[in-house]
């Protein structure tokens, strides 16, 4: 009755359409795959790059850059077409496990390319995370100076006893330990 809302469908050139060689597909249902990456569903086949521009997404699974990748749907990590295709095998009984956070029935989608404010939003992300870092690893550093610093006290505040010689007493077959005491 009503328009219908939902996402454009986006004209994708027919040779992304199909997986372009990264991976062996061999129980790739094709029909299903072009139509689910012409209705936006899927993020187009494009052959991944060795080139790093600021435009592009890196795959963190391949290592390779696209214009756009997939979202997962549990921690919103990108991932090309055709790494996904090989994490979702479809003849498989077993449930697909996210490879990000292992959360289980693994499914993405297809946003198109980031906008300016995601890319800023997640730079900002990036930054906290590497920040956070910084501070745990100096927080570490200290602790450890502290660890040691008490064990040069202790050391040198305590007596330390070191077994020199172990001997039998004579017709018992006890033990006797010589120690001697440093200061």
């Amino acid at each position: 009755m009503g328009n219908k809302l939902g996402r454009k469908r986006c004209v994708v050139d027919e040779k992304y359409t199909k997986p372009q060689g990264l991976y062996q597909h061999k129980d790739v249902d094709h029909k299903k795959l072009r139509k689910l990456i012409l209705d936006s569903k899927l993020a187009p086949c494009y052959p991944g790059g060795d080139d790093c521009r600021c435009d592009l997404e890196e795959c963190p699974i391949c290592f390779l850059y696209y214009p756009s990748l997939n979202r997962s749907r549990c921690c919103m990590k990108g991932i090309c077409t055709e790494c996904f295709l090989q994490m979702n095998t479809p003849n498989s009984t077993l449930p697909s496990q996210c490879p990000f956070c292992k959360t289980f029935n693994y499914a993405v989608e297809y946003r198109g390319v980031k906008t300016k404010e995601e890319k800023g939003l997640e730079q900002i992300e990036e930054q906290r995370v590497i920040d956070a870092k910084i501070r745990m690893r100096r927080k570490e550093i200290q602790d450890e100076e502290e660890r040691m610093q008490r064990r040069q006290e202790m050391s040198s505040s305590s007596r330390i006893f070191e077994p020199t010689e172990i001997g039998y007493a004579s017709g018992t077959g006890m033990p006797v330990i010589t120690l001697i005491t440093f200061f």
